[in-house]
């Protein structure tokens, strides 16, 4: 029981310091990126491979993927600070395949059928939030790197869609139009500014 308490006490303590900030960050997601980033692709993959043991692909074999690119850059008026992921396992997982810690609810990703229905979920494997792209003119110098995470103001953490586990795995769906839906910070794990702006949807066809 005491293994259940302590990461709860430890999540309490620093939301309240986050919280305690005032400005505070406002994740959105870049919908243009989402849409021209789409491609297929299919791939064979080993029962050892991390994809696999991490539940990117519903098991080994030939898979049809659904590739994306998602940035999600911060529009508020002060730095998402994560910093150095060992001192945070409330927030970060240590991946023993991949050797670094994955931030497992930073996003989610949702494809919806014709009649709105969720047919499919999956979640981004953050390994590193950090300032990959200047977002907006006159940003300040990037701050935040993969030893010490975070989106600075005006910023935008990219991961692009040939990353490992940046899919869907669409094998089993039927041919046709979906939409596929991406929310940043879904749980409101991280305290924001605004929540309304957390979601993006574009439309997508599997052949």
């Amino acid at each position: 029981m005491r293994l259940l308490i302590v990461p709860l006490l430890s999540s309490v303590f620093f939301f309240s310091l986050l919280q305690a900030q005032s400005p505070l960050a406002d994740l959105t997601i870049d919908a243009g990126l989402l849409k021209s980033s789409l491609r297929l692709s299919v791939q064979k993959f080993s029962s050892s491979s991390c994809a696999v043991q991490e539940g990117c692909v519903a098991g080994p074999g030939k898979r049809k993927l659904l590739h994306f690119a998602v940035a999600t850059p911060n529009v508020g008026e002060a730095d998402l600070v994560l910093g150095n992921p060992a001192d945070h396992p409330e927030l970060f997982v240590y991946s023993p395949c991949h050797m670094h810690y994955h931030f497992q609810g930073y996003a989610l990703y949702e494809l919806l059928d014709s009649s709105g229905v969720v047919v499919l979920r999956g979640r981004k494997q953050a390994f590193c939030l950090a300032d990959s792209l200047q977002y907006q003119s006159g940003a300040g110098p990037a701050k935040f790197t993969c030893d010490y995470q975070g989106i600075s103001v005006g910023w935008a953490d990219v991961y692009g869609n040939n990353l490992d586990c940046q899919w869907l795995d669409v094998t089993a769906l039927r041919r046709g139009t979906y939409t596929l839906r991406v929310t940043v910070n879904p749980d409101h794990a991280l305290p924001e500014s605004n929540y309304d702006n957390n979601t993006a949807e574009v439309p997508v066809t599997i052949k």
